[in-house]
């Protein structure tokens, strides 16, 4: 099983849209909320990432809400395809 790690701040969409991913495709995950946790915000700025939502599967970094690279890392989908779906392209029900 692959080691999951998701970093995320309050009150971000983005966070709470690759969270509700994760838990929508029943993976493990730690979560480690960086408002709440300063160590975690110290965590991520001495790998020198600045912003979240940053997920780790195993050693790889995925910066953002890249929902076919999540699923290819997670051995879910067979291919990352040349039109990744992102979440930043929803449109937003506010």
């Amino acid at each position: 099983m692959k080691k999951v790690t998701l970093f995320i701040s309050e009150g971000s969409q983005a966070s709470d849209k690759v969270t509700s991913f994760l838990d929508k495709n029943d993976v493990t995950y730690e979560l480690k909320n960086v408002t709440e946790n300063k160590m975690y915000l110290k965590e991520l700025q001495e790998m020198k990432i600045f912003g979240t939502p940053t997920l780790f599967i195993d050693e790889k970094k995925i910066e953002g809400n890249q929902e076919n690279k999540i699923l290819y890392e997670l051995g879910l989908a067979n291919n990352l395809s040349e039109d990744a779906y992102f979440f930043e392209n929803e449109s937003k029900d506010d």
